[in-house]
Protein backbone atom coordinates (compact mmCIF):
# COMPACT_ATOMS: atom_id res chain seq x y z
CA UNK A 1 0.00 0.00 0.00
CA UNK A 2 1.66 3.29 -1.07
CA UNK A 3 -0.13 6.55 -0.37
CA UNK A 4 1.25 9.79 -1.99
CA UNK A 5 1.11 13.29 -0.59
CA UNK A 6 1.03 16.12 -3.23
CA UNK A 7 1.61 19.71 -1.47
CA UNK A 8 1.35 22.66 -3.63
CA UNK A 9 2.85 26.12 -2.44
CA UNK A 10 0.78 28.85 -4.81
CA UNK A 11 3.30 31.32 -6.53
CA UNK A 12 6.66 30.25 -4.95
CA UNK A 13 9.98 30.72 -6.45
CA UNK A 14 12.18 27.73 -6.47
CA UNK A 15 14.91 30.28 -6.24
CA UNK A 16 13.87 31.88 -3.43
CA UNK A 17 13.84 28.24 -1.37
CA UNK A 18 17.21 27.39 0.26
CA UNK A 19 17.08 24.23 -1.38
CA UNK A 20 17.85 25.60 -4.41
CA UNK A 21 20.47 28.09 -3.36
CA UNK A 22 18.86 31.05 -2.07
CA UNK A 23 21.01 33.04 0.18
CA UNK A 24 17.85 33.45 2.90
CA UNK A 25 17.03 30.93 5.37
CA UNK A 26 13.36 31.18 4.33
CA UNK A 27 12.55 27.58 4.30
CA UNK A 28 14.50 25.48 6.73
CA UNK A 29 11.67 22.81 7.33
CA UNK A 30 11.31 22.25 3.57
CA UNK A 31 15.15 22.14 2.77
CA UNK A 32 15.44 19.42 5.41
CA UNK A 33 12.78 17.72 3.99
CA UNK A 34 14.73 18.15 0.67
CA UNK A 35 17.57 16.34 1.84
CA UNK A 36 15.14 13.26 2.10
CA UNK A 37 14.40 12.73 -1.65
CA UNK A 38 14.97 14.04 -4.87
CA UNK A 39 15.22 17.84 -5.81
CA UNK A 40 14.55 18.54 -9.56
CA UNK A 41 16.58 21.82 -9.83
CA UNK A 42 15.24 22.70 -13.35
CA UNK A 43 11.76 21.96 -13.40
CA UNK A 44 9.40 24.04 -15.55
CA UNK A 45 5.34 24.96 -15.50
CA UNK A 46 4.66 24.67 -19.20
CA UNK A 47 1.09 26.57 -19.18
CA UNK A 48 1.03 29.47 -16.96
CA UNK A 49 -0.82 31.02 -14.39
CA UNK A 50 -2.43 28.88 -11.90
CA UNK A 51 -5.50 26.96 -13.26
CA UNK A 52 -3.73 26.03 -16.56
CA UNK A 53 -0.79 24.46 -14.77
CA UNK A 54 -2.63 22.98 -12.51
CA UNK A 55 -4.93 21.03 -15.28
CA UNK A 56 -1.84 20.42 -16.72
CA UNK A 57 -0.27 18.72 -13.26
CA UNK A 58 -3.42 16.83 -12.50
CA UNK A 59 -3.57 15.63 -16.00
CA UNK A 60 -0.50 14.39 -17.65
CA UNK A 61 -1.22 16.64 -20.58
CA UNK A 62 -0.31 20.14 -22.24
CA UNK A 63 -2.92 22.76 -22.41
CA UNK A 64 -3.33 23.11 -26.23
CA UNK A 65 -4.77 19.54 -25.05
CA UNK A 66 -6.72 20.01 -22.35
CA UNK A 67 -8.21 23.53 -23.21
CA UNK A 68 -7.58 25.68 -20.19
CA UNK A 69 -4.73 28.07 -21.05
CA UNK A 70 -5.62 30.67 -18.63
CA UNK A 71 -7.33 32.11 -15.69
CA UNK A 72 -11.18 31.94 -15.79
CA UNK A 73 -11.19 32.18 -19.37
CA UNK A 74 -14.57 30.59 -19.46
CA UNK A 75 -13.70 27.46 -21.37
CA UNK A 76 -14.09 24.02 -19.76
CA UNK A 77 -11.48 21.60 -19.42
CA UNK A 78 -11.85 19.21 -22.53
CA UNK A 79 -14.11 16.45 -22.33
CA UNK A 80 -12.75 12.83 -21.80
CA UNK A 81 -9.40 14.08 -19.51
CA UNK A 82 -9.25 12.41 -16.41
CA UNK A 83 -7.29 13.85 -13.23
CA UNK A 84 -4.60 12.20 -11.12
CA UNK A 85 -7.71 11.95 -7.95
CA UNK A 86 -9.99 10.68 -10.20
CA UNK A 87 -7.65 7.87 -11.58
CA UNK A 88 -6.18 7.00 -8.23
CA UNK A 89 -10.10 6.88 -6.66
CA UNK A 90 -10.37 4.12 -9.31
CA UNK A 91 -7.93 2.18 -8.19
CA UNK A 92 -8.61 2.07 -4.52
CA UNK A 93 -7.49 5.16 -3.05
CA UNK A 94 -9.21 7.40 -0.99
CA UNK A 95 -9.12 10.82 -2.11
CA UNK A 96 -9.08 13.92 -0.07
CA UNK A 97 -8.05 17.71 -1.07
CA UNK A 98 -7.48 21.44 1.21
CA UNK A 99 -7.84 23.42 -1.61
CA UNK A 100 -10.21 26.57 -2.60
CA UNK A 101 -9.74 26.08 -6.53
CA UNK A 102 -12.84 23.93 -6.81
CA UNK A 103 -13.80 23.90 -10.43
CA UNK A 104 -12.94 20.78 -12.32
CA UNK A 105 -9.96 20.37 -9.48
CA UNK A 106 -12.79 18.94 -7.53
CA UNK A 107 -13.28 16.04 -9.40
CA UNK A 108 -12.05 12.51 -7.57
CA UNK A 109 -11.64 13.68 -4.21
CA UNK A 110 -14.04 11.83 -1.94
CA UNK A 111 -13.28 14.40 0.59
CA UNK A 112 -12.93 18.45 -0.55
CA UNK A 113 -12.46 20.56 2.29
CA UNK A 114 -12.85 24.47 0.89
CA UNK A 115 -11.41 27.08 3.57
CA UNK A 116 -12.37 30.71 3.05
CA UNK A 117 -10.70 33.76 4.14
CA UNK A 118 -12.43 37.40 5.18
CA UNK A 119 -11.63 39.21 2.22
CA UNK A 120 -12.43 42.65 3.84
CA UNK A 121 -9.20 41.94 5.96
CA UNK A 122 -5.87 41.43 4.48
CA UNK A 123 -4.26 40.86 7.68
CA UNK A 124 -6.11 37.21 7.13
CA UNK A 125 -5.68 36.69 3.45
CA UNK A 126 -3.77 33.59 2.69
CA UNK A 127 -2.77 32.35 6.04
CA UNK A 128 -0.86 29.00 6.31
CA UNK A 129 -2.57 28.04 9.60
CA UNK A 130 -5.86 28.26 7.75
CA UNK A 131 -4.84 25.39 5.26
CA UNK A 132 -3.11 23.51 8.14
CA UNK A 133 -5.57 24.01 10.19
CA UNK A 134 -7.91 21.58 7.87
CA UNK A 135 -4.95 19.47 6.79
CA UNK A 136 -4.22 17.92 10.04
CA UNK A 137 -7.38 16.50 10.17
CA UNK A 138 -7.42 15.43 7.08
CA UNK A 139 -4.85 13.66 7.31
CA UNK A 140 -5.57 11.95 10.52
CA UNK A 141 -8.79 10.61 8.72
CA UNK A 142 -7.18 9.19 5.79
CA UNK A 143 -4.08 7.52 7.90
CA UNK A 144 -7.19 5.87 9.62
CA UNK A 145 -9.15 4.35 6.16
CA UNK A 146 -7.64 1.21 5.47
CA UNK A 147 -7.87 2.22 1.82
CA UNK A 148 -4.42 4.02 0.57
CA UNK A 149 -5.06 7.84 0.19
CA UNK A 150 -3.94 10.55 -1.68
CA UNK A 151 -4.28 14.06 -0.35
CA UNK A 152 -3.63 17.20 -2.12
CA UNK A 153 -2.82 20.03 -0.06
CA UNK A 154 -2.77 23.92 -1.45
CA UNK A 155 -1.24 26.64 0.40
CA UNK A 156 -1.62 30.19 -0.71
CA UNK A 157 0.69 32.18 1.09
CA UNK A 158 3.60 34.15 -1.17
CA UNK A 159 0.72 34.61 -3.13
CA UNK A 160 0.17 38.47 -3.84
CA UNK A 161 -0.31 40.70 -2.03
CA UNK A 162 2.22 40.06 0.34
CA UNK A 163 1.09 40.33 4.07
CA UNK A 164 3.32 38.15 6.19
CA UNK A 165 1.91 38.15 9.98
CA UNK A 166 3.63 40.05 12.77
CA UNK A 167 7.20 38.48 12.90
CA UNK A 168 7.33 37.77 9.82
CA UNK A 169 6.79 41.36 8.15
CA UNK A 170 9.95 42.42 8.77
CA UNK A 171 12.23 39.39 9.09
CA UNK A 172 14.29 40.22 6.48
CA UNK A 173 14.20 44.02 6.62
CA UNK A 174 17.76 45.96 6.99
CA UNK A 175 17.12 48.31 10.16
CA UNK A 176 18.85 51.09 8.05
CA UNK A 177 16.76 51.28 5.00
CA UNK A 178 13.78 53.44 4.69
CA UNK A 179 10.86 51.36 2.75
CA UNK A 180 9.05 54.96 1.96
CA UNK A 181 12.92 56.83 1.19
CA UNK A 182 12.09 59.97 -1.42
CA UNK A 183 15.03 59.34 -2.88
CA UNK A 184 14.64 55.51 -3.73
CA UNK A 185 12.94 55.44 -6.98
CA UNK A 186 13.18 51.31 -7.44
CA UNK A 187 9.49 50.82 -7.10
CA UNK A 188 8.61 53.70 -10.01
CA UNK A 189 8.03 51.45 -12.71
CA UNK A 190 5.43 49.43 -10.44
CA UNK A 191 3.43 52.65 -9.49
CA UNK A 192 3.50 53.73 -12.96
CA UNK A 193 1.55 50.82 -14.44
CA UNK A 194 -2.07 52.02 -13.99
CA UNK A 195 -3.39 48.65 -13.83
CA UNK A 196 -1.94 47.44 -10.78
CA UNK A 197 -1.26 51.09 -9.25
CA UNK A 198 -4.68 50.78 -7.05
CA UNK A 199 -4.02 47.44 -6.19
CA UNK A 200 -0.65 47.99 -4.83
CA UNK A 201 -1.67 51.37 -3.01
CA UNK A 202 -3.85 48.81 -1.25
CA UNK A 203 -1.64 46.99 0.66
CA UNK A 204 1.84 48.73 0.25
CA UNK A 205 0.56 52.39 0.10
CA UNK A 206 3.48 54.46 -0.27
CA UNK A 207 6.54 51.93 -0.55
CA UNK A 208 9.24 53.53 -2.45
CA UNK A 209 11.95 50.57 -1.96
CA UNK A 210 11.57 47.74 -4.04
CA UNK A 211 13.40 45.41 -1.82
CA UNK A 212 11.63 46.21 0.88
CA UNK A 213 8.25 44.16 -1.12
CA UNK A 214 10.99 41.55 -1.78
CA UNK A 215 11.20 41.02 1.91
CA UNK A 216 7.83 40.54 2.40
CA UNK A 217 7.61 37.95 -0.31
CA UNK A 218 10.39 36.28 1.31
CA UNK A 219 8.85 36.67 5.07
CA UNK A 220 5.76 34.94 3.36
CA UNK A 221 7.80 32.00 3.02
CA UNK A 222 9.45 31.74 5.83
CA UNK A 223 5.98 31.78 7.34
CA UNK A 224 4.45 28.89 5.45
CA UNK A 225 7.33 27.03 6.32
CA UNK A 226 6.39 26.54 10.16
CA UNK A 227 3.28 25.04 9.12
CA UNK A 228 4.74 22.95 6.54
CA UNK A 229 7.02 21.50 9.63
CA UNK A 230 3.39 20.70 11.21
CA UNK A 231 2.02 18.55 8.27
CA UNK A 232 5.52 16.54 7.62
CA UNK A 233 5.13 16.15 11.53
CA UNK A 234 1.56 14.26 10.80
CA UNK A 235 3.08 12.02 8.31
CA UNK A 236 5.99 10.62 9.90
CA UNK A 237 4.09 7.82 11.46
CA UNK A 238 3.14 6.50 7.64
CA UNK A 239 6.05 8.61 5.93
CA UNK A 240 7.75 5.15 4.80
CA UNK A 241 4.65 4.38 2.66
CA UNK A 242 4.14 7.68 1.64
CA UNK A 243 5.25 9.47 -1.47
CA UNK A 244 5.37 13.48 -0.43
CA UNK A 245 5.76 15.87 -3.48
CA UNK A 246 6.40 19.26 -3.13
CA UNK A 247 5.73 21.98 -6.19
CA UNK A 248 4.18 25.10 -7.14
CA UNK A 249 1.93 26.04 -10.10
CA UNK A 250 4.12 28.69 -10.86
CA UNK A 251 6.62 31.51 -9.25
CA UNK A 252 6.76 35.24 -8.61
CA UNK A 253 8.54 38.43 -10.52
CA UNK A 254 9.12 40.22 -8.11
CA UNK A 255 11.50 43.82 -9.00
CA UNK A 256 13.70 41.68 -11.20
CA UNK A 257 11.03 42.13 -14.83
CA UNK A 258 8.51 44.70 -15.65
CA UNK A 259 4.93 43.11 -14.30
CA UNK A 260 6.25 43.69 -10.97
CA UNK A 261 5.14 41.58 -7.95
CA UNK A 262 2.60 38.93 -9.75
CA UNK A 263 3.06 36.16 -11.95
CA UNK A 264 2.54 37.08 -15.64
CA UNK A 265 5.29 36.94 -18.09
CA UNK A 266 6.79 33.54 -19.26
CA UNK A 267 10.63 34.77 -17.53
CA UNK A 268 12.26 32.42 -15.23
CA UNK A 269 11.19 33.75 -12.06
CA UNK A 270 7.56 33.18 -12.86
CA UNK A 271 8.03 29.35 -14.35
CA UNK A 272 11.06 27.70 -12.95
CA UNK A 273 9.14 26.30 -10.34
CA UNK A 274 10.43 23.71 -7.45
CA UNK A 275 9.80 20.08 -7.68
CA UNK A 276 10.68 17.83 -4.39
CA UNK A 277 9.99 14.20 -4.14
CA UNK A 278 10.85 11.85 -0.62
CA UNK A 279 9.72 8.51 -0.14
CA UNK A 280 12.21 6.93 2.49
CA UNK A 281 13.77 4.06 1.14
CA UNK A 282 12.36 3.98 -1.92
CA UNK A 283 13.51 7.21 -4.00
CA UNK A 284 17.55 8.32 -3.50
CA UNK A 285 17.96 10.73 -0.74
CA UNK A 286 19.96 13.80 -1.45
CA UNK A 287 19.51 13.20 -5.37
CA UNK A 288 19.62 16.30 -7.32
CA UNK A 289 18.11 16.22 -11.08
CA UNK A 290 20.02 18.90 -13.22
CA UNK A 291 17.92 19.15 -16.26
CA UNK A 292 15.14 20.15 -17.79
CA UNK A 293 11.74 18.43 -16.83
CA UNK A 294 8.21 19.20 -16.10
CA UNK A 295 5.09 19.43 -13.93
CA UNK A 296 3.24 17.49 -17.02
CA UNK A 297 5.79 14.65 -15.83
CA UNK A 298 4.56 14.42 -12.20
CA UNK A 299 1.29 12.46 -12.34
CA UNK A 300 2.59 9.77 -14.83
CA UNK A 301 5.83 9.26 -12.46
CA UNK A 302 3.67 9.15 -9.45
CA UNK A 303 1.66 6.46 -11.39
CA UNK A 304 4.39 4.16 -12.06
CA UNK A 305 5.75 4.51 -8.39
CA UNK A 306 2.22 2.84 -7.54
CA UNK A 307 2.02 0.25 -10.10
CA UNK A 308 -1.17 2.03 -11.61
CA UNK A 309 -0.90 1.04 -15.57
CA UNK A 310 -2.27 4.66 -17.17
CA UNK A 311 -4.48 4.70 -19.96
CA UNK A 312 -5.18 8.21 -20.43
CA UNK A 313 -2.46 8.94 -23.23
CA UNK A 314 -0.49 11.08 -21.12
CA UNK A 315 2.03 13.72 -22.36
CA UNK A 316 4.38 13.74 -19.61
CA UNK A 317 7.52 11.31 -19.35
CA UNK A 318 8.04 9.48 -15.93
CA UNK A 319 10.89 10.93 -14.03
CA UNK A 320 11.76 7.57 -12.94
CA UNK A 321 14.87 7.18 -15.21
CA UNK A 322 15.97 10.82 -14.03
CA UNK A 323 15.08 10.11 -10.41
CA UNK A 324 17.61 6.83 -10.45
CA UNK A 325 20.31 8.53 -12.38
CA UNK A 326 19.72 6.51 -15.99
CA UNK A 327 19.61 10.09 -17.61
CA UNK A 328 19.98 14.32 -16.17
CA UNK A 329 17.02 15.10 -17.62
CA UNK A 330 13.40 14.50 -19.88
CA UNK A 331 14.13 17.48 -22.29
CA UNK A 332 16.35 19.23 -24.66
CA UNK A 333 13.55 21.75 -24.37
CA UNK A 334 10.62 23.09 -23.04
CA UNK A 335 7.57 25.17 -25.08
CA UNK A 336 6.05 27.20 -22.83
CA UNK A 337 2.16 29.46 -22.74
CA UNK A 338 0.24 31.70 -21.11
CA UNK A 339 -3.29 33.65 -21.90
CA UNK A 340 -4.25 35.77 -18.82
CA UNK A 341 -2.33 39.15 -18.37
CA UNK A 342 -1.00 38.69 -21.45
CA UNK A 343 -0.63 36.01 -24.88
CA UNK A 344 2.44 34.53 -25.43
CA UNK A 345 4.13 31.71 -26.43
CA UNK A 346 8.17 30.50 -25.69
CA UNK A 347 10.39 27.83 -25.93
CA UNK A 348 13.78 27.46 -23.28
CA UNK A 349 16.70 25.06 -24.34
CA UNK A 350 19.60 24.79 -21.69
CA UNK A 351 20.95 28.25 -22.78
CA UNK A 352 18.24 30.25 -24.62
CA UNK A 353 14.92 31.67 -24.03
CA UNK A 354 12.59 32.69 -26.92
CA UNK A 355 9.51 34.52 -26.42
CA UNK A 356 6.91 35.68 -28.76
CA UNK A 357 4.13 37.86 -28.12
CA UNK A 358 0.81 36.51 -29.96
CA UNK A 359 -0.82 39.96 -28.42
CA UNK A 360 0.92 43.06 -27.79
CA UNK A 361 2.48 43.09 -24.47
CA UNK A 362 0.62 45.37 -21.92
CA UNK A 363 3.77 46.26 -21.00
CA UNK A 364 5.01 47.82 -24.44
CA UNK A 365 7.63 44.89 -24.55
CA UNK A 366 8.50 43.69 -28.18
CA UNK A 367 6.74 41.30 -29.61
CA UNK A 368 10.02 38.89 -29.88
CA UNK A 369 12.61 38.28 -26.82
CA UNK A 370 15.62 36.57 -26.55
CA UNK A 371 17.59 36.13 -23.53
CA UNK A 372 20.96 34.41 -23.17
CA UNK A 373 20.66 32.61 -20.04
CA UNK A 374 24.00 31.79 -19.85
CA UNK A 375 25.37 34.54 -20.22
CA UNK A 376 22.29 36.70 -18.92
CA UNK A 377 20.34 34.36 -16.08
CA UNK A 378 18.34 37.44 -14.83
CA UNK A 379 16.96 37.84 -18.16
CA UNK A 380 17.45 41.80 -18.44
CA UNK A 381 19.35 41.74 -22.25
CA UNK A 382 16.79 41.11 -24.93
CA UNK A 383 19.41 40.04 -27.81
CA UNK A 384 16.57 39.24 -30.54
CA UNK A 385 17.33 41.83 -32.75
CA UNK A 386 21.76 40.96 -31.94
CA UNK A 387 20.96 37.32 -32.90
CA UNK A 388 18.39 36.96 -35.67
CA UNK A 389 20.12 33.59 -36.40
CA UNK A 390 19.35 32.19 -32.84
CA UNK A 391 15.86 33.69 -33.02
CA UNK A 392 15.06 32.22 -36.76
CA UNK A 393 15.83 28.85 -35.63
CA UNK A 394 13.87 29.22 -32.30
CA UNK A 395 11.25 30.15 -34.21
CA UNK A 396 11.12 27.39 -36.25
CA UNK A 397 11.64 25.03 -33.43
CA UNK A 398 8.36 26.67 -31.50
CA UNK A 399 6.64 26.73 -35.30
CA UNK A 400 7.23 22.98 -35.74
CA UNK A 401 5.89 22.00 -31.98
CA UNK A 402 2.74 24.02 -32.31
CA UNK A 403 1.96 22.38 -36.00
CA UNK A 404 2.62 18.76 -34.92
CA UNK A 405 0.24 19.57 -31.59
CA UNK A 406 -2.26 20.90 -33.43
CA UNK A 407 -1.91 18.09 -35.94
CA UNK A 408 -2.41 15.90 -32.53
CA UNK A 409 -4.58 17.19 -30.98
CA UNK A 410 -7.08 18.06 -34.38
CA UNK A 411 -7.33 22.03 -34.02
CA UNK A 412 -7.51 24.28 -36.43
CA UNK A 413 -5.86 27.00 -34.56
CA UNK A 414 -3.87 27.51 -31.42
CA UNK A 415 -6.30 27.62 -28.56
CA UNK A 416 -3.98 30.17 -26.67
CA UNK A 417 -4.56 32.99 -29.72
CA UNK A 418 -7.99 31.77 -29.73
CA UNK A 419 -8.80 32.11 -26.28
CA UNK A 420 -6.79 34.98 -25.80
CA UNK A 421 -6.13 37.94 -23.14
CA UNK A 422 -9.05 37.09 -20.18
CA UNK A 423 -7.76 40.14 -18.01
CA UNK A 424 -7.81 43.01 -19.93
CA UNK A 425 -9.57 45.00 -17.90
CA UNK A 426 -8.39 43.43 -14.09
CA UNK A 427 -7.28 46.46 -11.99
CA UNK A 428 -8.20 48.94 -14.42
CA UNK A 429 -10.16 51.95 -13.24
CA UNK A 430 -13.96 52.04 -15.35
CA UNK A 431 -14.50 55.24 -16.83
CA UNK A 432 -17.11 56.21 -13.83
CA UNK A 433 -14.98 54.65 -11.41
CA UNK A 434 -13.36 56.63 -8.61
CA UNK A 435 -9.80 55.87 -7.97
CA UNK A 436 -7.55 56.52 -5.66
CA UNK A 437 -6.91 55.26 -2.02
CA UNK A 438 -9.68 53.10 -0.78
CA UNK A 439 -11.35 53.77 -3.77
CA UNK A 440 -11.55 49.91 -4.51
CA UNK A 441 -11.02 47.71 -1.46
CA UNK A 442 -8.31 45.13 -1.49
CA UNK A 443 -11.12 42.24 -1.22
CA UNK A 444 -12.03 43.37 -4.93
CA UNK A 445 -8.54 44.27 -6.17
CA UNK A 446 -7.69 40.88 -5.08
CA UNK A 447 -10.28 38.76 -6.17
CA UNK A 448 -9.56 40.72 -9.68
CA UNK A 449 -5.86 40.61 -9.83
CA UNK A 450 -5.12 37.17 -8.49
CA UNK A 451 -7.98 35.31 -10.57
CA UNK A 452 -9.13 33.83 -6.76
CA UNK A 453 -12.55 33.03 -6.88
CA UNK A 454 -15.34 35.03 -4.25
CA UNK A 455 -16.08 32.41 -1.25
CA UNK A 456 -19.65 32.95 -2.39
CA UNK A 457 -18.97 31.42 -5.28
CA UNK A 458 -16.96 28.44 -3.90
CA UNK A 459 -19.62 26.05 -3.81
CA UNK A 460 -21.60 27.54 -7.07
CA UNK A 461 -22.43 24.69 -9.93
CA UNK A 462 -19.55 24.97 -12.97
Amino acid sequence: MTNIVLIALDTQRADHLGCYGYHRDTSPNLDAFANTGVVFERCYAPNIPTHPSFTTLFSGKEAITHDIVNIGGGVPIKDGIKLLPEILADNGYVTAAVDNMNRHFSRGFEHYRTYQWDRSDPTVLRKAETVTDLALPTIEEVVADPRPFFCFLHYWDPHTPYLPPPGYEDLYTDGDRDPYDPDNHSMDEAWSWEPFKWYFHDWMPGVTDAEHVVNLYDGEIRYMDGYLAKVFAALEPVRDDTIVVITADHGEVLNEQLGYFDHHGLYEGNVHIPLIMSWPGKLPAGRRVPGLVQNLDVTQTLLDLVGIPQTEGMEGISLLPAIYGVRDANYTEVFLSEATWQVKRGVRTDRWKFIRSIEPDRHGRPMKELFDLEADPGEQNNIAEDRPDVVAELEGVLDAWLAKRLAETGRDSDPVADQGMCATNIGTPKPDEKVGPGATPLAQRVGQAAGIPDPNELNAPR
